[in-house]
Order: structure tokens, then sequence, then C-alpha cells
């Protein structure tokens, strides 16, 4: 298959140095415009396309669901939860019936509610819990709460597919359990009793499930089964590995039954058909992304489940259409509106007479619009963020440039578009994880935020990063403080060097490992910044393997941490000299730490005690505990007061 894909980011390199210098208003927006709540955040067409759902928020409201007839026989409808509850995702069952969770964003220590699962008809009525969300609300009919909703059942029925997660007497996970739970009824029937024990399932477009994952401290295993209507089995082994370099992975099946699975070379990711006759993914690729190893997510017709296109991950998200028509669709939007990521929303037919469609770039958090093909009509539906001006925002460019021992590094820098007229301060933010990817190219609420403030924001994705190719990832095994702390200075010198940056006003700052990085970074380039800000990082690497209230499973402490981080006795040196908390004699700038005081992933100890250890070395040290917060912000105020404090900091040390 011949490739298509758009890389959009490198594209507008030029474009953002050579574009005139717009006139920015000497007071930048408010925080509020780029943290409070998007006013339209997620839309999507019923299987017909005759109705429009979106999530949207007005201010001082909770955020809703609303259901608008396109065809105009009948008016809008507006579904608040709760006066407590916010819509936090939804999805179109059919055209009556709409799936939905939702969130509390001020909840308790002591209230433990999760999302949940309701069903509700379009209009709002007949609300019904499908899976509860706390132990003392238990409506009639409701699974209780740990049960996840996996998928939807047979084409036709009213049913879906639950898991129940089961746990050995220590808490820890062990394997699920399949249900069929029918809406209608509100009945739930246990269902393929007789297969293997399973951590992870793979069903059909028929709803059968026809691979499923083993896994323990060595190995991954799958098993694969054939289907004969209803009935699925024998399962058969069709791959061993292990379980930190699986050999590939598997990405979807189609609607002929047929396995379609992801390898990662050192280049990047690529799509391939499993070949069960040699037990092993086919010879031919039947995609590939160069330079990328993001995931794969098949977009399906329905009811038939054939796959139609798949979703990617480059630069900026890509999709990948099989079917000409759906191809010459996305070239006429990608037309109309050029140097945009343009996303077709849902999974339209191949003569759609009506297709949504999300467009936005890296200086607007986008709109909806609504596309009628056949009439070459376009509608706004709503925008993400209608207070932000985009010629007022920062342009997003991607390079790939080179660390001091040849590795190739991608960069994102964000600035204000124009010439560079003298070097401006900089941050440098570091990501989360460490094994994520840490941007995509879009409008980002914290880059622009800063970028807004007149900084040059600078975002490596370090080795050990994902979606950059697998070499890349592993080269970052073991080395949390060493050569992926010398990748984000190497970031910043290049920047630097290309009269960008100021390199005497400098902070670097993140969250998780990002504050992590930001304490390392001060100490092994003590005389490089001006000043860091850490939230919730960790500060002692041994602490992740010793806290036993830690998120952390057992197989994670006891397989993914010694591989990827480094191992508690072998590497107990090492440790000691990439772990902040002994080494803050050698910081010098002034640091903010912030940190949730319900954090499991890296709990509150961590901040705690490099609070106390900079205090007693005579460091210059802002200490900020957010109550009732964990490893994030969930509470919108105590994000915009951690951004405000953030703004405040960096004015106080880089002005």
């Amino acid at each position: 298959m011949t490739m298509r894909l758009r890389l959009i980011g490198g594209l507008l390199l030029l474009f953002a140095a050579a574009a005139p210098r717009p006139a920015f208003p000497q007071v930048p927006a408010p925080a509020e415009t780029f943290f409070a709540p998007p006013s339209m955040q997620h839309a999507a067409l019923s299987p017909s396309g005759r109705w429009l759902g979106a999530l949207v928020s007005v201010p001082g409201r909770r955020i809703s669901f609303e259901a608008i007839d396109l065809d105009g026989k009948l008016p809008p409808r507006t579904v608040e939860a709760s006066p407590t509850d916010d819509v936090a995702w939804f999805e179109w069952f059919d055209d009556d019936w709409v799936l939905f969770v939702l969130q509390d964003t001020e909840q308790l220590r002591h209230v433990v509610r999760g999302p949940g699962l309701l069903a509700m008809r379009r209009d709002g009525r007949d609300a019904r819990q499908l899976i509860a969300r706390g132990n003392r609300d238990m409506p009639d009919g409701a699974l209780p709460p740990g049960h996840v909703y996996l998928g939807r059942g047979a084409p036709g029925s009213m049913e879906l597919i639950m898991g129940r997660p089961r746990y050995d007497a220590a808490g820890e996970f062990m394997y699920m359990t399949l249900l069929a739970y029918d809406i209608a009824t509100q009945q739930s029937r246990r269902i393929h009793e007789d297969a293997p024990r399973a951590e992870g399932w793979m069903f059909d477009p028929q709803g059968r499930p026809r691979l499923i994952l083993q896994r323990d401290d060595q190995q991954l295993r799958y098993l694969w089964a054939d289907a004969d209507g209803a009935r699925v089995g024998p399962w058969r082994e069709i791959a061993a590995m292990p379980m930190m370099e699986p050999a590939w992975t598997p990405a979807y099946i189609d609607a002929d039954g047929r396995l379609f699975v992801t390898t990662q070379g050192p280049q990047g990711m690529e799509l391939r058909r499993f070949d069960f006759a040699k037990g092993r993914p086919a010879a031919e690729a039947v995609l590939a992304t160069p330079g990328f190893s993001g995931g794969v997510a098949a977009l399906r017709t329905r009811p038939d489940g054939r796959v139609i296109g798949v979703k990617l991950a480059l630069d900026a998200p890509t999709t990948e259409w099989f079917v000409p028509a759906l191809r010459e669709l996305q070239d006429r939007v990608d037309a109309r509106w050029p140097g945009r990521v343009n996303v077709i929303s849902g999974r339209p037919p191949e003569q759609p007479q009506r297709v949504l469609v999300f467009s936005y770039a890296d200086n607007d958090p986008g709109q909806f619009l609504l596309y009628q093909p056949q009439q070459d009509k376009w509608q706004l539906l709503g925008s993400v963020r209608p207070d932000i001006q985009p010629q007022q925002m920062a342009r997003m460019v991607l390079e790939r440039i080179r660390a001091r021992d040849g590795r190739e590094l991608p960069l994102w820098v964000t600035r204000l578009p124009g010439p560079v007229d003298k070097p401006r301060p900089a941050v440098v933010v570091v990501h989360g994880g460490p094994f994520l990817r840490g941007a995509s190219w879009a409008w980002r609420a914290e880059a622009q935020f800063l970028a807004s403030r007149g900084y040059v924001v600078i975002e490596p994705e370090f080795r050990g990063s994902t979606g950059w190719g697998d070499a890349h990832y592993r080269a970052g095994w073991k080395q949390w403080g060493g050569t992926m702390i010398d990748d984000i200075t190497d970031a910043l010198r290049h920047v630097v060097n290309a009269g960008i940056a100021d390199p005497k006003r400098v902070c670097v700052m993140g969250s998780s490992y990002g504050g992590y990085a930001t304490l390392m970074s001060l100490v092994k380039e003590p005389d490089l910044y001006r000043c860091g800000i850490a939230h919730a990082a960790v500060t002692d690497l041994r602490h992740r393997f010793e806290i036993p209230w830690s998120d952390l499973d057992l197989l994670g402490r006891r397989v993914v941490l010694p591989l990827t981080m480094g191992d508690l006795h072998d590497d107990a040196a090492m440790f000691v000299t990439q772990s902040p908390l002994e080494q803050v004699q050698r910081i010098k700038a002034p640091v903010l730490l912030l940190h949730g005081d319900d954090d499991l992933r890296v709990p509150v100890q961590n901040g705690e005690r490099m609070r106390d250890a900079l205090k007693k070395a005579g460091k210059q040290v802002e200490w900020v505990l957010y109550p009732d917060e964990g490893h994030g912000f969930s509470r919108p105020a105590n994000e915009l007061d951690y951004w405000r404090r953030v703004e405040t900091f960096l004015s106080r040390h880089l002005q």
C-alpha cells in the first residue's frame, strides 16, 4: 500500500520563521483563558449522521452533554449529570442510546467514587447506571464498581462486553472474566467461561474474544481461537515473548477474522498481517511510519466492522484511509483547511451526507465543523476555546538535532512568531513518564501560556521517550539521571546556540519524571539554570521500590523498574548519584516544589523529604501542598493556582 503520510509541524518551520510579527497585546490573556474547561471539548455524529452529540461547558455550570437534531425537526437537548459531576466522556451506542461516564472534580479523599458507566436516551430520558460509581451507591441492575467496559456485543444486540478484574489476597491483579450486559434489561451473564484465564482480551467485530493475553514475570503469551458462529475455540498459543521486549503487539482483528499486529524496528512502526501458518508477522508491511513508532487505532464501519482506515501518531495524529472515496474526501477537507490537522470524526460511509471535522493547528485549539460534501457546504458548530486569538498565539516546530553522542534527538520549540531580534528567556519543560511521548503538533495550553508570557518553550523528546523508534526508547533504560538528563541539556544548548534563547535566563520545570529531571538538571548543571519548578517529583530512586502504599504494582517493582530504572542492589551506587535527595548540596538555583497530598504514584514523602533537605542545606525553596489532589490536578481551581504560581516564580527569576 502506498503511504501518503502528512507531516504537519515540520512543514511550518520556514513559515513560522518568516511570518511577520503580529501586534501582541501588552497584557497577555489571564490563566483562565488557557486552563478553564473548554467550551466544546468533544463531539460525534450518531451512526445515521442525523444527531450531533457534544460535551459543552458554560461558566459557572458543569460540563454537560448536548444532543442536536441536524435535520432541525426537534429542539436541542442539554443533559447535566448532577450539581457535582461533569460528563467526562460519551459514545453513541446507536441513534437512540448514548453511553457516558462522569467525573467529580471536587471529590474529597474520603469519598471513593469512580467514573462508572451510564446509558441514557439522547433526550435525557431513561438514564440508567450500568457500572456503579461506589459501593455505597448501588442502583438496581448496576454492576459493582471495578467492572470495566471492554466493547460492544454481537451486532444487532443491546449487549456490552464487561470485564470483571480478579485480585489475589494481596490485592494484586490476576486475571479478568467476561460478562455480557444488556442495556435494555440490565441483566448480565457470564460468557466464555471455558476460555483460559487472561489479563487482556481482543475481540472481533462480532464481539467474540479471539485473542487473549497472559503474562508473568518473564513472558507475554498470546493465545488465539478460531470462531464458528457464536462458538469460539479451541485456544492455542501463537506466541511467547519476553515481557519487556515483545517482537510484536496486537493492533486489531478485521471483519474477515485476520489479526494485524505492529512491529517496532529501529526506524519506526510497521503494520503487518499475522501469518498463522508461519507463526509470525508477515514479511510485507501493510504500512510503515519511518521516524515514528506510535500505535494504530482501527476505524470500522457499522455493523459489519470492516476496517476502512487507521489512525496513526506522526508529528500530529494522521488518518490513513483504506477506501479510495474516503481518501479523496480527506484530500478535499485538507485542501479547504491547509496547514492544519483535519480529523474526520467517526466512521463515515463512502458517500456521506454529513461529515464532522475537527480542525486545529499549533496556534488554534480547534473548531468543530459540519461538512456536506454533496453541496460542498461548511458550517461552524463550535470552537474549543473561543477566547483564544490564533494570530496572537505561538508557533510550534519539530526539529531533529544530534545529542552529544550522535543520537538523533527530537525537539519541540514553541515561541511567538517573527524574526529573532534578541535571545529571549526560556523555559525547558520536561515531560513525565518518562517512557511516554511528550508532545504532538497541536495547540497546547501549557506551552502557549508560557510563550504568551514571552518565554521560548523547549521540550526535548529525550531518549527513553516513546513514539520515536524502538532504539530511542530502549536507549533510556537505566538512564533516568544519566544520558536522559544530558539530552535535556543538549536540547537547551542547541536553542541557545541558534540565538533564540538567552543562556542567562533559563528555568527548567516538569511534573512526575519531569519534576525529577528538573531537580537532576539543577544538580548536574548548576550554572545553567536560574530556577527550577518541580511538581510531583521523584526525589529518591530507592523510594520507588520501598513505598508499599504507592499504586505501582508488584510486577512493576519486581520486573519493570529493575530493567528500566535500575536494580536496587546492583545499581545501589548509581541510585545515590542519580537521586536529587542525595545531591542537594550541588543545587544553586531557587526551587519551587509542589506536591499533591494524595499522590499514590509518587507519594508526598518524596516532596517533603526534598523540601527538608533543601532547607537544611540552606537552599532557596518554596513548598506548596495541594490537599485532596493526587498525581495530577483534578480540581480546576488548583490547576489555576499552580499556573499562577509558575507565572509569578518565573517572572521573579527570569525577567
